[in-house]
This record gives C-alpha cells, sequence and structure tokens, in this order.
C-alpha cells in the first residue's frame, strides 16, 4: 500500500491504542447497561427492555439526520477538530452509561435515548473525519485498500480489547472502588493517545486553519511553511475564526457594485462586520483560494479593493507557485464556501 508516509505510521499507532482504550471502556459502560436495563432483575419484562430499545434507536436515527444536515459540511474542513470531538462525546456518553443504574427506573428510558443521540453525533462525525484522513493517507488514489488496512487495524484492535475485557470484567465490575478509578484511567489515557493521534496528522490541504498561518508567515518573512510546520502550528481544539463569508450573496451585500464587477470571477465586499466575497457561477477551487488570500490581505490591512490589482495578482502566483514547491495541494479548497454564486445574462 502507498500512503502518506510524512504522517502515518505514528498516526496508526495512536490509533490502535485509543481504540484499545475505549473497547475497555465499552465494556464496563455495556455492563452498566445490561444492568440498568435488568439483565439478571426477575422483576423485568421483556417488553419494557424492547421498548427501551426502540426509542433509544428512533432518537439516534433523528439525531444522526440532523446532526449531519447540520454540520456535514464542516466535517471535512476541520477533520483533526471534529474526530477529537466524537472522542471526547464518546467518552461522555459511557460516562453516563455507567451512571446509569445508579438513577431512578422511570429515568432510565431517557438515559438510554441520550447517550444514543451522543452517539450518533459520535458515529456521524468520527466516520466522516476517518474517512477523510483516509482520504489524506492514500496519495496514490488507493482510497480503498487505505480502508481495507485500516479496518482490518481496526478489528484487530477490538479483537484484543475483547481478550483484555474478558480479564478486566472478572475483576473491577463486582467493584466499584475498582470501576471507577479503571474507567478513569482509561478515559485519560483515550483522550491523551486521540489527541496525539490528531497532533502527529499532516494535512497537505488548506483549510482556514492552516491556510490563516501560512498566509501570515508569508505576508510577514515573505517564507512558505511547508504542511509539517503549518500542521504542528494548527489550533485544532480553539481557533478564531477570520471574519469572512466565502460565497456570500449579493442581496447581504449593502456595498454598491457596477456590471464591470459582476464580470469577475469573484467581488471582495467589506463592511463593518468584516468581509464578503461573492461568487460568480462556475469559480474554481483555485480561484477560491486565490479570494482567500487576498480578503486575508484586505482584513489585515484595512484596504477597500473590490478587486485585487495586476501587481498583487502578480504577487498571489508567486506565492502560489512556492506553494505548490512546498507541498501543499492547492487542486481543492476546503474553505466552508457556501454553494451561494451570482450568474450574468447577456
Amino acid at each position: 500500500a502507498v500512503v502518506s508516509t510524512q504522517s502515518t505510521g505514528e498516526y496508526q499507532i495512536w490509533d490502535t491504542l485509543q481504540e484499545l482504550c475505549s473497547a475497555l471502556n465499552g465494556t464496563l459502560a455495556s455492563h452498566a447497561t445490561f444492568k440498568g436495563m435488568g439483565v439478571g432483575d426477575a422483576t423485568a419484562t421483556a417488553l419494557g427492555a424492547t421498548y427501551t430499545w426502540i426509542l433509544k434507536d428512533g432518537s439516534g436515527m433523528i439525531s444522526n439526520i440532523l446532526f449531519a444536515w447540520s454540520r456535514g459540511t464542516q466535517l471535512d474542513i476541520d477533520a483533526k477538530r471534529w474526530r477529537l470531538f466524537a472522542d471526547v462525546v464518546n467518552d461522555l456518553a459511557m460516562l453516563i452509561d455507567l451512571l446509569s443504574p445508579l438513577a431512578p427506573a422511570t429515568l432510565f428510558t431517557p438515559i438510554m435515548c441520550l447517550t444514543t443521540v451522543l452517539r450518533s453525533l459520535v458515529g456521524v462525525a468520527g466516520g466522516c473525519t476517518r474517512a477523510t484522513i483516509k482520504q489524506h493517507q492514500a496519495i496514490a488514489n488507493n482510497t480503498a485498500d487505505v480502508s481495507a488496512k485500516d479496518g482490518s487495524q481496526e478489528r484487530l484492535s477490538s479483537l484484543v480489547g475483547l481478550f483484555l475485557s474478558m480479564c478486566l470484567m472478572g475483576v473491577v465490575t463486582d467493584s466499584p472502588l475498582l470501576t471507577w478509578p479503571t474507567f478513569l484511567a482509561l478515559t485519560f489515557l483515550h483522550l491523551f493517545f486521540n489527541y496525539k493521534a490528531c497532533s502527529c496528522l499532516v494535512m497537505c490541504s488548506l483549510n482556514p486553519a492552516r491556510y490563516k498561518i501560512l498566509l501570515k508567515h508569508w505576508m510577514e518573512s515573505e517564507e512558505v511553511l511547508n504542511p509539517r510546520q503549518v500542521n504542528e502550528m494548527e489550533p485544532f481544539i480553539t481557533g478564531r475564526a477570520l471574519p469572512v463569508v466565502l460565497g456570500a450573496s449579493l442581496l447581504q451585500v449593502p456595498q454598491q457594485f457596477t456590471i464591470s464587477d459582476l464580470e469577475k470571477d469573484y467581488m471582495l465586499l467589506p463592511d463593518e462586520k468584516g468581509l464578503h466575497v461573492c461568487y460568480r457561477s462556475g469559480v474554481t477551487d483555485e480561484t477560491i483560494l486565490e479570494s482567500f488570500y487576498f480578503a486575508y490581505e484586505i482584513i489585515c490591512s484595512g484596504k477597500t479593493e473590490t478587486h485585487p490589482s495586476h501587481d498583487a495578482k502578480e504577487r498571489y502566483l508567486d506565492f502560489k507557485k512556492r506553494v505548490e514547491d512546498a507541498g501543499w495541494d492547492t487542486s481543492f479548497a476546503p474553505l466552508g464556501v457556501t454553494a451561494l454564486r451570482y450568474r450574468v445574462d447577456h
């Protein structure tokens, strides 16, 4: 298999370790869930357990659809952040599972619905960002091959986790004094391993956070950083968004513009809140990357140009060549651009 050698090996090691911790914690959570559903309780009924199962599955399906609709476009932009989000939410769901037997019986079904909703968010965010990471690793366009090997690695981790879980269950499940320290220790390790896995990824696409770092350094020193340098500086846990709307509607922009302005591929229209970038129909990803360059320049300098000058374009072309020489992929632009476009009919 041919994958991105810059980060794949280290990432797979950390990913395997976090999957192992998650499998062990999942066993403790499942034990608590079965106990709360009445397994081993003579007064529990199969019908009551069935209703609980139906309600929790329905809650998960609805939340899955809503989350994918509201956040789907952001998962490609900030794959590292949403991958870490999925793991934090997964640990939160397992914590609630572990606490569920302590709740009154009347609250058990709502608690199960809540944890299923959380896991549906994990499924969408974790699954989609994992697909993005696989695509990044498949530098020879061998995504299926990379996916198959990643799946095998995941199954192996789960298999080892099952064996260790059998040993763990016999030791800690009957003793809260052992269960909670074990769960908390595994949760800490799980989050730490996930953070390390995300930190070592070297993504070669230009999302807003990485592009801002690249542009800031370029405008200060006229030096282009390579993907590894920028990824090490990328703030994927917290970050301040640039006040730029990429793909704004002309109806949202109070500024006046002429027909000749509309003939351009894009317009840079500042207002008191930030900058609106309006795109003409048929604009390419390379042009979107160009527009972000000049949008950042306007935000930093306070200029009010609707379109970049000829000299500015020449500077950008020099920058773009150096960016590509440094190893960046400029063939697509995961910058969170909306689908709004304007069209000029003659």
